[in-house]
């Protein structure tokens, strides 16, 4: 299952603060927020035929933009690496988000991925 490998492939750039939809309100800074934007199943005419691409927007939220900069920066390293858990098709540059209640930066990418 991808969401499990990318858990495991994460968590070790920021002590295992990585979150799917939402972190929690007391969550520490730098973090990771995972979101699923859509998951395509591969079909043949038998049906349906094993394969299934993930498509994630990744957060890399932190105290400062350059802190947060820097994590999606090693998230990419470790997102575009091929591994036996998943490849990535691509990986595209959102739009930078400021928040003005929590005063945090966060720096987005939407990747691809294949198992």
């Amino acid at each position: 299952m991808i969401e499990q490998s990318l858990i495991a492939r994460l968590s070790p750039l920021v002590g295992g603060r990585v979150y799917f939809g939402v972190a929690p309100a007391d969550a520490e800074q730098p973090r990771l927020v995972i979101q699923t934007i859509s998951s395509d199943t591969g079909f043949t005419l038998a049906g349906w035929d094993g394969s299934k691409d993930l498509t994630i927007q990744l957060d890399a939220w932190g105290e400062s933009f350059l802190q947060a900069l820097t994590l999606a920066g090693e998230a990419f390293a470790v997102m575009t690496t091929d591994g036996d858990d998943f490849t990535t098709g691509s990986a595209d540059r959102l739009p930078d988000v400021f928040e003005d209640d929590t005063k945090l930066f966060s720096v987005s990418w939407e990747y691809t991925l294949q198992p």
